[in-house]
């Protein structure tokens, strides 16, 4: 199972969710790879700072992470795609619309909608983003090994 992470940047949202995700899937040892994009993004930013002091808040080491831009052998070969807002899944699909099947809201396995761009705002805003991130990310973990993929 290859899951990817799709934000805007692939500094904040994505390299969170990225590095949550596989801090779980080391714990639980599934067979999971896991990795992240963005659409308008360099190669090689790190994450940026609080989103990677939220890291450090739970015990995740930041520093090896790099953003990278998204390309069509990084949606080919995932299994799920993870998009942040109805507006990246809409990119993804006019770009690659055979991976529309394959893509979902992280908060679709939370309640739903947006998950907003914590970009620019203070250590709490960025800690309620994760906050939200973290819920869908286990609620999604979970209904993976439920159905054991």
């Amino acid at each position: 199972m290859n899951i990817l992470f799709v934000c805007s940047g692939n500094t904040c949202r994505s390299p969170m969710a990225e590095l949550y995700c596989r801090s779980r899937v080391a714990a639980t040892r599934c067979n999971i790879d896991v990795a992240s994009a963005g659409l308008c993004t360099c190669t090689g930013a790190a994450i940026s700072d609080p989103a990677g002091a939220v890291m450090r808040e739970f015990g995740i080491d930041p520093d090896d992470f790099r953003s990278s831009p998204l390309s069509i052998e990084k949606l080919m070969a995932a299994d799920l795609i993870i998009v942040m807002t109805k507006l990246h899944r809409e990119a993804i699909i006019r770009f690659y619309p055979e991976a529309a099947a394959k893509i979902h809201l992280l908060l679709e396995f939370s309640g739903g909608g947006d998950l907003s761009d914590p970009f620019g705002g203070d250590m709490s805003t960025y800690r309620a983003t994760f906050a939200k991130m973290k819920t869908a990310i286990d609620n999604l973990l979970e209904k993976l090994q439920n159905e054991n993929l």
